[in-house]
């Protein structure tokens, strides 16, 4: 396999690279330098003119993918003379390790924001110690985008191609259009099962991986489980979307299957937690040895009829206040439908200190779901009484997913940077024949964004069977006298990756390349974030017909989004925002999985689907005993018609 990776650097050094990334592979031969580093060995190979990681990878026996995990700053090309550290893998005349395997005893995970050693250890479901023994000097601490080893068992395959065996697993080569559910019935071993001993399958299956499959049926698991439901498998030979991100197949528990809501005896006890900063709207200012009663008593017997238009209310007041109107009308359609619900409406402000004396109050301990709070030290001591009491909660604004780590009953409805910049990545790797020109600005604050986007992208794309002929140019953009247009082709088309938050810096280089897009074919992908920009000429993104990826996006011609409009306008004489959406949206959802499986319906939810308002739910555990944090993200186009489109979650045409 050859492959072409261009890095543009303020493009002075164009030519030569490209000169050197159409050199014919010369042979490689194997080093006898070796080396200990990290108690680990390795050969040290130095890299000759014209050698490929293709031809690299296979003289030493060794996958790519871990080479580039060992050599970060190969993901732009290799280089002449440059020293690589190569695993050293012990000779064996019968077998081979396998492609997907990056070690003998280890699998290797780069770390991203937020994760701990705790978060790892639980993840993997490996002891701590374990992790530092095969990591010195992790226990300190660690960093984002460090590669570190995680203890796995070894996994071997017969060079003839046929499945070795463990003692109590067979090895399986996943086919293209093979699905966990058509895994099960031919080994005759339940999808949860399978699950188990796989923890790469949090992301589904992927065309020519290896997967353990249980040679044993666990006592604990019924074959009636597994209903008679899955997606025909697909027949487009180079299609490797659906089955990358997502697994297409609906598996329900038998006891979601079994709940009958007309059997359930009581409403529903559903809590809601918001910081309102009521006591910010008084129209007076109140001694604060006035407790809450005695302060409403006053306001009453001064303002009976005192009622604070949106104008006047405290600005932080308002986006809560909206996302609870949209709530509210979410409950009343369920209530409509038959459902019985008891709604508790707490204001926690931006207080521990009224949030702690919440989760004492009895109406509290008796949530079925808890909806909030908010801010991050609020959650923190919410979702740590919610796992210890296994109560359903949702994290109804935030991305930062730390609060997942070790509490199955916890939902992220906002995808973490990560899982977006991961869609994305998808989104893009379909189009290999593009020449990809990512621009960015060598920004501290931005660089990790960069690394995981560039990482992703590379990892998808080597799925791809036309990997060959990749070109992937990156453009460090330093200051307005950058040409651009020297990463750019004719009679070709042009995706631009522009990742990047700072405003400024998108305007300049969108102004620049809307120029350009006169004579050259050119697709921007860009962020979410850019929505809310107020420099940027619109009519730029739609020339350019921009993408980004988004887990949010309100259709206005949607006939249930104008049944919306219609009842929010009327209820509350009012536009909504977002929050508004995002209110209704959470609320149906939730309660809807309440009334199909009960409480307990936190394993449930793949077998739900929901017609939302501004999103499509789509929840994935994190990790092994972690919560799920949704990965319902769609792409969304600028179409040259001054239309906006979202492509939907298996979108594949840019």
């Amino acid at each position: 396999m050859y492959i072409r990776f261009i890095i543009v650097l303020a493009l002075c050094i164009a030519s030569s690279l490209n000169a050197y990334g159409q050199t014919e592979p010369v042979e490689v031969v194997r080093s006898e330098d070796k080396v200990v580093i990290g108690g680990e060995v390795y050969y040290i190979h130095i890299v000759k003119p014209g050698q490929t990681l293709y031809s690299i990878s296979r003289e030493y026996n060794v996958p790519q993918k871990e080479i580039l995990l060992e050599n970060p700053a190969i993901y732009t090309g290799l280089q002449a003379n440059q020293a690589l550290k190569i695993p050293f893998v012990p000779e064996d005349e019968e077998k081979e390790v396998l492609p997907h395997d990056p070690g003998e005893d280890y699998v290797l995970h780069t770390v991203e924001p937020g994760q701990t050693l705790f978060s790892l250890s639980t993840a993997y479901n490996v002891d701590m110690d374990d992790i530092i023994r095969l990591n010195p000097g992790v226990e300190e601490g660690l960093q984002i985008n460090q590669v570190v080893r995680i203890p796995a068992q070894k996994v071997y395959i017969a060079r003839e191609g046929f499945p070795s065996e463990e003692d109590n697993y067979i090895h399986h080569q996943v086919e293209r259009g093979e699905t966990l559910y058509s895994l099960s019935r031919q080994y005759d071993v339940p999808v949860r099962a399978i699950r188990r001993v796989n923890e790469r399958l949090i992301w589904g299956l992927k065309y020519g991986e290896y997967i353990r499959i249980p040679k044993y049926v666990d006592e604990d698991i019924d074959e009636t489980d597994i209903p008679d439901v899955q997606v025909p498998a697909d027949e487009i030979a180079d299609d490797l979307w659906q089955t990358d991100l997502y697994d297409p197949e609906i598996m329900v528990d038998a006891e979601c299957i079994h709940f009958e809501y007309r059997e359930f005896e009581r409403p529903f006890n559903v809590t809601l937690m918001l910081p309102f900063f009521v006591d910010r709207n008084y129209p007076v200012e109140l001694p604060d040895t006035l407790d809450k009663e005695e302060a409403e008593a006053v306001i009453d017997s001064l303002y009976p009829d005192y009622v604070k238009t949106t104008d006047e209310l405290y600005h932080a007041t308002i986006p809560f206040l909206e996302f609870y109107e949209g709530a509210r009308l979410a409950i009343d359609s369920l209530v409509r439908a038959g459902l019985s619900v008891n709604l508790t409406v707490y204001d926690t402000e931006r207080n521990t200190r009224r949030v702690r004396e919440i989760i004492q109050e009895s109406e509290f301990r008796n949530s079925d779901l808890i909806i909030g709070p908010v801010y991050p030290e609020n959650m923190s001591i919410v979702a740590e009484w919610a796992r210890a009491n296994s109560v359903n909660i949702v994290s109804p604004l935030t991305s930062r997913s730390e609060f997942l780590t070790g509490n199955p009953h916890l939902f992220q409805v906002t995808p973490s940077t990560s899982v977006e910049l991961e869609q994305a990545s998808v989104f893009i790797s379909n189009f290999p024949s593009s020449n990809f020109v990512l621009i960015h600005k060598n920004d501290l604050f931005e660089r990790d964004i960069v690394e995981i986007f560039k990482r992703n992208i590379y990892r998808h794309f080597s799925y791809n069977s036309d990997f060959d002929n990749l070109v992937f140019k990156e453009v460090i953009y330093e200051d307005a006298t950058t040409n651009i247009e020297q990463s750019l082709v004719s009679g070709e088309k042009n995706i631009v990756i522009l990742p990047s938050a700072d405003q400024a810096f998108v305007s300049d280089v969108l102004m620049r390349l809307n120029i350009l897009s006169r004579h050259y074919d050119i697709t921007i992908f860009g962020l979410n974030d850019w929505q809310r920009f107020a420099n940027i000429e619109v009519e730029y993104l739609h020339n350019m017909e921009l993408h980004f990826a988004s887990p949010f996006f309100v259709d206005y011609d949607d006939e249930n989004v104008k049944n919306f409009l219609y009842r929010f306008r009327k209820e509350y004489k009012t536009e909504p925002s977002h929050y508004g959406f995002r209110g209704y949206d959470i609320m149906f959802y939730f309660l809807q999985a309440l009334k199909n499986y009960g409480p307990d319906f936190h394993d449930c939810l793949p077998g739900m689907q929901t017609d939302l308002l501004q999103a499509d739910f789509l929840f994935r555990r994190s990790g092994h005993r972690n919560g799920l944090e949704n990965n319902g993200i769609s792409i969304v186009r600028y179409d040259k018609d001054m239309n906006i489109t979202r492509l939907g979650l298996n979108a594949r045409t840019p």
